[in-house]
């Protein structure tokens, strides 16, 4: 696939047959730089998108290619990487008359939508769902149809996720639920699309439909629903793992979430039997926990500010399930406070206040204290990991609290 695009432009004879090779070209560039930042590999993403969008002849790969750059260059720093550009990626033309225009824009608006939550951009994110949902619920059922078989298709799915945290973050738990359950149905289609036009978004797909079920798993937990979560959530942890990497940070995530589900238990065990059957819950989300960590980028408690600044994009992720974990351990007794208080102080240390900046960013501080104080999803605040951007998106952090 890395050299797809230049096999593909060996058969191209004529003009028609080169503009289609290019298009063919520019998917399979798309898909492999979807597939190297999943790994890591930032540089061969950087060249397989740029390689995509010079080649991408048709609307709809150029709405595919836009949106995945958009994307991928939201998980950068501001400094590195300033909104204006992410703005400029998503602002392509889609004017006409075809079926695929309103597919592009749900695409587009919802491209924006999952940046500006990438960047903690608040009022952006907002501003696109509310476009993005406008356009959707216009949209035509022929249309979304169709938008299954062309190249463009996975990124409506992903729009239709990235709706479903909006409304998490705004507290509409129940249209959160709705809208990731239309997303991974959207997606799982695109999966097992044979149609040449989805070749390179059914492989992006795969991602967005697991994600899907780790956002439904965080949805049903935080509901109180937790046989639904767990269920869920184990087949988030599943998914991810075949996804071709069982050691890949995606999984460990995933295994947080069930982490995260057996609190949820062990605190609805409190409520209807008065602490009975607590211990062990916690005790089980410990160990998943723990297992979670391992696949991290920051698998131990952090305590040099400076080598927490390496690694922009695991950062704000880490510093949740950091925080999270020292709720695990607090909650174990006071003979764990000291090192509950360990995992608190590398949380702070990884997201630190970031409310101040020109280009968007929350209090993580606050953030992460009530994570690492309050015990369980509903108590912690709101926040959404995502695996497809490997960030958790938040909105409205909490009052900063202190911790003793």
């Amino acid at each position: 696939m890395e050299r797809g695009d230049e096999t593909i432009a060996r058969v191209a004879f004529d003009e028609d047959s080169k503009s289609l090779a290019n298009d063919v070209g520019s998917r399979v560039r798309t898909a492999w730089a979807h597939l190297g930042r999943s790994r890591g590999d930032d540089a061969g993403a950087r060249e397989a998108r740029d390689a995509a969008r010079r080649l991408a002849t048709s609307g709809p790969d150029a709405c595919s290619t836009a949106a995945m750059r958009a994307m991928q260059m939201s998980r950068a720093s501001a400094e590195e990487v300033p909104w204006r550009e992410i703005e400029e990626e998503v602002r392509m033309s889609v004017d006409g008359e075809t079926a695929d225009v309103d597919g592009m824009r749900v695409a587009l608006a919802g491209a924006r939508a999952v940046c500006a939550l990438t960047r903690f951009r608040n009022e952006d994110a907002l501003e696109s769902a509310m476009h993005c949902e406008a356009i959707l619920r216009g949209i035509s059922i022929e249309a979304l149809e169709a938008a299954k078989s062309a190249p463009h298709g996975w990124a409506i799915a992903t729009a239709m996720k990235a709706l479903g945290h909006v409304e998490r973050l705004r507290g509409s738990t129940g249209r959160s639920t709705e809208l990731y359950e239309r997303a991974s149905e959207y997606a799982a289609d695109i999966v097992a699309n044979e149609h040449p036009g989805a070749m390179a978004s059914r492989i992006i797909a795969e991602d967005v439909a697991v994600d899907s079920l780790l956002a439904l798993a965080q949805a049903h937990a935080a509901s109180g629903d937790v046989e639904k979560a767990e269920e869920h959530a184990a087949r988030a942890v599943s998914g991810c793992e075949a996804l071709g990497d069982e050691r890949h940070p995606r999984v460990g995530v995933a295994i947080a979430a069930s982490g995260d589900v057996y609190v949820a238990k062990a605190l609805r065990g409190m409520t209807a039997q008065a602490g009975q059957g607590d211990g062990a819950g916690v005790m089980f989300a410990e160990g998943l926990y723990l297992s979670a960590l391992k696949l991290m980028h920051y698998p131990h408690a952090v305590e040099d500010a400076h080598a927490a600044s390496l690694d922009h994009e695991a950062r704000h992720l880490c510093a949740v399930l950091h925080a999270r974990y020292s709720s695990i351990l607090r909650a174990s007794g006071g003979h764990r406070a000291r090192e509950a208080d360990k995992w608190l102080a590398s949380a702070r240390l990884l997201w630190p206040d970031e409310s101040g900046r020109d280009e968007g960013g929350l209090d993580g501080d606050a953030v992460v204290t009530r994570a690492a104080t309050k015990l369980g999803v509903k108590n912690g605040g709101i926040i959404v990991l995502d695996t497809q951007q490997m960030v958790p998106y938040t909105m409205f952090p909490a009052p900063r609290e202190t911790t003793k």
